[in-house]
């Protein structure tokens, strides 16, 4: 009886300490990167600042890590490189990191 109820507790133990299959990436791809940036940044810096940068853009930097960055604008609304919005989202927990302004 013993054996019995030691090899129902071992087996038991080994079906629930199997790592299960893994779940989907939450941040599939650049859109999604994009909004979880928007909110973060407009949430830390108000959507007047955000908006200034607009329109946000998503990169795939690695197998783990979407770059969002915003678009400086000069004082005559050009284009500038440099000095944006920059958030690192992690793919697979949606994580954020951010930088106020990127190089």
């Amino acid at each position: 009886m013993r054996r019995l109820l030691g090899l129902v507790l071992f087996v038991t133990m080994a079906a629930f300490g199997k790592d299960s299959a893994p779940h989907r990436d939450y941040v599939p791809d650049e859109k999604t990167a994009e909004r979880i940036a928007e909110a973060v940044l407009v949430a830390q810096f108000g959507q007047e600042r955000v908006s200034a940068q607009s329109p946000l853009h998503a990169a795939s930097m690695s197998k783990d890590q979407w770059l969002v960055q915003g678009t400086p604008r000069d004082k005559d609304g050009h284009p500038q490189v440099g000095g944006g919005f920059g958030v690192w989202v992690n793919k697979h927990t949606g994580c954020v990191s951010v930088m106020e302004r990127m190089k």
